[in-house]
């Protein structure tokens, strides 16, 4: 399981999505300087740090 936060978020808790992802068995997680929930909406720098975060978590996907 891939998780990526926006760590400027103001609805959900960075830090409770920070503490759950560390207690997976298998996964990993990200937390983006973004504000919002909504991580492709974002500008293009963030959006684009997540596309790559998610390239390389997933197997057989090409690396940019």
């Amino acid at each position: 399981m891939l998780v990526i936060a926006a760590g400027h978020d103001q609805i959900v808790s960075t830090e409770a999505i920070d503490e759950f992802a560390a207690r997976l068995r298998a996964g990993s997680h990200l937390i983006r300087p973004a504000r919002g929930v909504k991580l492709l909406m974002e500008q293009d720098r963030f959006r684009g740090q997540v596309l790559a975060a998610f390239d390389a978590f997933v197997p057989g996907t090409a690396a940019f």
